[in-house]
């Protein structure tokens, strides 16, 4: 099956276990996936038969590394079959792909599959500083201003159908060009180390 790169930026950990959930899906299709952290060094898009980028928004802005990435990558990119996903408080509003839309104009790179998902609020995690600012970003958008607890606007089902589209692409993609079955395990970059939830976790942080 497809050899998959799947590179994230996550804050707080919200974006990283979103790319846990797509990875899950792609694994149980069959596919090699290689999971990295966007703060480490990222191997070239060129290496693998598919690419999946995801970023958190913070501020408005998807991260740097990111966005540095893509427009180093630019050939590459053009000729891999690639997805990408934008994780946002937005993306839970009126205007769900707006950031998504703008970064892919941006950077002149529109992958054939792409999604807005909606992210989360941290409130116990911020400092204070942060989340009084948060707070009042949260207000104006006509989000909770609950600072008490956490809280998870994701659409977990919805992560799901993405990592399944994007497992059939791949699965195409190995029809049609006879790409050779992964027999080896590939090895998969993760945050600390840690392994991935066992179902969809209840984070709330982007």
């Amino acid at each position: 099956m497809a050899r998959i790169l799947l590179l994230f930026a996550s804050s707080y950990g919200h974006t990283r276990d979103i790319a846990w959930a797509i990875e899950r899906e792609l694994r149980r299709r069959g596919h090699g996936v290689d999971l990295v952290d966007s703060r480490l060094a990222a191997p070239n898009p060129g290496e693998y038969d598919m690419v999946v980028i995801g970023s958190r928004i913070e501020f408005g802005r998807h991260a740097r590394a990111i966005r540095r990435y893509v427009e180093r990558h630019a050939g590459e990119l053009a000729r891999v079959p690639a997805a990408f996903f934008s994780v946002s408080m937005s993306a839970a509003g009126r205007h769900p792909t707006t950031y998504a839309e703008q970064f892919m104009d941006q950077t002149g790179w529109h992958p054939a599959r792409w999604a807005s998902f909606a992210g989360g609020l941290a409130y116990r995690q911020y400092n204070p500083l942060l989340r009084f600012v948060m707070k009042r970003i949260a207000r104006k958008a006509g989000q909770t201003t609950d600072t008490s607890r956490d809280h998870d606007f994701t659409d977990w089902g919805a992560v799901r159908r993405f990592g399944l589209a994007i497992a059939d692409d791949a699965a195409e993609l190995t029809r049609t060009q006879n790409l050779r079955p992964v027999t080896v395990p590939v090895q998969a970059v993760r945050e600390a180390g840690a392994p991935p939830p066992a179902a969809p976790p209840a984070r709330n942080v982007l």
